[in-house]
Formats: structure tokens, sequence, C-alpha cells
């Protein structure tokens, strides 16, 4: 533990048994996330420091790196925590799979009416998915109601998003210049 930075700490000590019951699916693909991309991050390293311990690659920096233990170490717990994650949101992706069964209802004149019937996912609202299978899904009615506008449009474009934060930064230079005065 002693290698890793402290948010890195936290991210592994988050895959401890006690912590991750407490992570709701949500919070658990975007810790998945972020551990795949640390433990690629190192693996990546460490080929590279191997590479040039062999003296195949050229140094990057001035010294030539002489081992990549420490670094195997770092992926190898990211590899670890990672396993945990993706264990403990398929036990809940599996307990969260929406049961539909078929309740047969009062006869009709042709015979039984079949009903089904959504069980609730205990009173959690699931999270909204915006594409599927390469393909956008359906809105729902709420979000289809949101306001159309300026807002929405920097939320959605990064340019407009930098363009928005410039403006406002030259507005608070100009407002201490002129506290100067």
């Amino acid at each position: 533990m002693s290698l890793l930075t402290e948010r890195e700490a936290q991210l592994v000590l988050s895959s401890a048994p006690r912590n991750l019951t407490e992570l709701s699916p949500r919070e658990l693909r975007s810790r998945i996330q972020r551990t795949r991309r640390l433990m690629e991050k190192y693996q990546d390293q460490a080929r590279l420091q191997r590479r040039e311990a062999l003296g195949r690659k050229t140094p990057t920096r001035t010294r030539r790196a002489e081992g990549n233990i420490n670094t195997r170490q770092k992926a190898e717990y990211f590899a670890l925590t990672l396993e945990r994650f993706e264990k403990r949101l398929a036990q809940l992706e599996r307990k969260a799979t929406v049961k539909t069964r078929v309740v047969s209802g009062t006869r009709t004149g042709r015979g039984t009416r079949r009903t089904t019937v959504r069980v609730a996912t205990r009173g959690r609202k699931p999270a909204r998915r915006t594409r599927t299978a390469g393909r956008t899904a359906k809105v729902s009615g709420a979000a289809s109601r949101q306001k159309k506008g300026g807002a929405l449009k920097q939320q959605r474009f990064a340019s407009v998003k930098r363009q928005a934060h410039a403006s406002a930064r030259g507005r608070r230079t100009q407002t201490r210049r002129d506290q100067r005065r």
C-alpha cells in the first residue's frame, strides 16, 4: 500500500468486502472504469520499463529503468481490485434484474387473460441508459419535457463550455481591475 497514492489507496480500500456492500451499481461502474484505467496504465508502464531495462528501447528519462517490480505490483493491486468490483456488480445485477412473472387472471369468454407484473426494484430508480447496442434508447416523457436552450447546449458541447469558461474568466479579471481603481 505504500506504493499507492492516497486516491489510489482509497480506491483499493473501497474494494474491501465490508465497503463493497455500501456501493450502488452506478458507483461500482465508475470505480470499475477508474480501476481498469489505472491497471492498464501501470501494465503499460511496466512493459515500457522492461523494454528499457533490457535495452530494447531508448530511455525516456536520463536514467534508464533498472526494474519494474513496484509497477508490476501496482498493476496486480488494480487487477485484484477490478476483479472484486466486477464480481460485486455481477451480484447486484443478478439481484436487480426485473423479475417478470405471468399471473393468470380471471377467465373471460375466449380463454384465460394473462397479465405481466413487474416487480419493483426496492424503491430505487434505475440509472437511465442513453445508448443500447448502437441505437439510442427511448427517452421517458419527463426527460423529453426538459428545457431546451442554451444551458442544455452548454452541457452537450465541450466547445461551448470552453467559451463560457473563457468569457467568465475575462469578466472576473475585468472586475478585479475595476476594483483596484
